[in-house]
């Protein structure tokens, strides 16, 4: 009888045995629950989640006092700037104005040099700069650490309109301040219009400010200016214009667009009326049932020179 039980010949036979049941004297004793991975022989897996919990929010604490450190620390800055001598503005650029000087735009924009640059308000500088009648843009920039640069672009006048009392309008139309001495008094003045009007029916007087603009352009560009140079453009109650012109002023019934031909045709007769010694007084172009004839009233010639107080129809 053998006392050593002889060892399998092969793998065969070894997996054979393993899948044999042991006997009931020798079976294995295993745990009824399964050990938690990564966890020591013994650990309880309730204290080992808790003990997870308790490390998670422990790291988020240390986060957010990380946070509120950092937040502290960037306020604590922010105060020391904003009450930094360092930061105070002692050098203001302004470009773009003409009319203005420094101190009215400065004045203007409501600053103060020493003011700390971190408490400058860039953009209420430039509102309050844009509530200058002369401004009509403005921009601020701050350019640390102590400098302030503003630009703002001022109205050019046109022309002066006539209501109860003159006020000064800009090249866009935009009736933007009463006229006091010391402003430009560009020509033409635009007259024909009232305050009345103005408070009733806005939009056509702005209308009418910009047709007489448009009709006072036209007539320089024509050349006229150089003969006779406009002085006043007139909004008749019907809705044309006529105009007073010349350094020996005359009147010009242009009547209702457009004004392009009448213009070039105005332009021919005063060069044959200066051809001919004649002074013009009066000219019609408003014939709206024959539109080729002009009428015009000559102004008297001195003694001894002919006939005074003419009237004449001529053909274009």
């Amino acid at each position: 009888m053998n006392l050593f039980r002889r060892s399998p010949r092969n793998d065969g036979e070894r997996k054979r045995l393993r899948a044999q049941p042991a006997s009931n004297g020798n079976r294995r004793r295993t745990s009824a629950t399964p050990q938690a991975p990564g966890a020591a022989a013994g650990d309880d897996p309730p204290r080992t989640a808790k003990r997870k919990a308790v490390r998670a929010i422990a790291r988020l604490a240390l986060a957010v006092a990380a946070t509120l450190l950092v937040l502290w620390g960037c306020v604590a800055a922010y105060g020391k700037a904003t009450t930094a001598e360092y930061f105070s503005v002692t050098e203001i650029q302004i470009g773009g104005n003409v009319r203005l000087a420094e101190p009215e735009v400065i004045a203007a924009a409501a600053i103060e040099r020493g003011v700390n640059i971190f408490r400058v308000d860039a953009e209420a500088i430039a509102r309050r700069l844009e509530q200058h009648p002369w401004v009509l843009d403005a921009t601020a920039t701050r350019k640390l650490p102590r400098g302030l640069e503003i630009g703002i672009v001022e109205r050019k006048v046109e022309a002066i309109v006539l209501f109860d009392v003159p006020y000064l309008v800009d090249d866009a139309g935009a009736v933007f301040k009463r006229w006091v001495p010391g402003d430009p008094t560009p020509p033409p003045t635009i007259s024909g219009l009232d305050r009345e009007q103005l408070r009733t029916d806005a939009e056509a007087v702005q209308i009418a400010i910009n047709d007489a603009i448009a009709l006072a352009r036209r007539y320089r560009a024509q050349g006229l200016d150089r003969v006779a140079p406009i002085a006043e453009v007139h909004a008749e109650v019907d809705g044309g214009f006529s105009i007073t012109a010349g350094a020996d002023p005359f009147y010009v019934r242009f009547g209702k667009g457009p004004y392009r031909q009448k213009l070039a045709r105005l332009s021919d007769l005063l060069r044959r009326l200066r051809a001919d010694g004649e002074r013009p007084a009066v000219i019609h172009f408003d014939n709206e049932i024959r539109p080729d004839r002009v009428t015009v009233k000559l102004k008297k010639r001195p003694p001894g020179e002919g006939e005074n107080d003419v009237e004449v129809t001529r053909k274009p």
